[in-house]
């Protein structure tokens, strides 16, 4: 699993999008990570596509936070294009669904 940064990114707007594959979940935590952290500091603003993401767990909810706090901390912007069914009922379990920035709500 990894986190695909998609062709319709421009690094001369500062947006960044990103699609989510398959989990986010523990096995796969450190490759997202990665896959995030290589493209934070050369973007201003990011939107994620999580509707393929079929499994999501703490570690992957912590990973989407993480990133959050650490845009805002740095004057950036993140912003949630779609998510699973999955991702929003545990977004929704979690009651963190509101602490995030959607372009269309599930």
């Amino acid at each position: 699993m990894t986190i695909e940064l998609e062709e319709t990114s421009s690094k001369k707007s500062g947006v960044c999008k990103l699609k989510a594959e398959s989990d986010m979940t523990i096995y796969s935590a450190s490759q997202n990570h990665q896959d995030l952290v290589d493209h934070f500091a050369e973007y201003s603003s990011f939107e994620i596509d999580l509707s393929a993401v079929e499994e999501i767990d703490c570690s992957g909810i912590q990973l989407l936070l993480a990133l959050k706090h650490s845009a805002e901390k740095k004057s950036k912007t993140l912003e949630i294009s779609s998510a699973s069914d999955e991702t929003a009922e545990v977004m929704n379990v979690l009651n963190i669904k509101d602490q995030f920035d959607w372009s269309t709500k599930k």
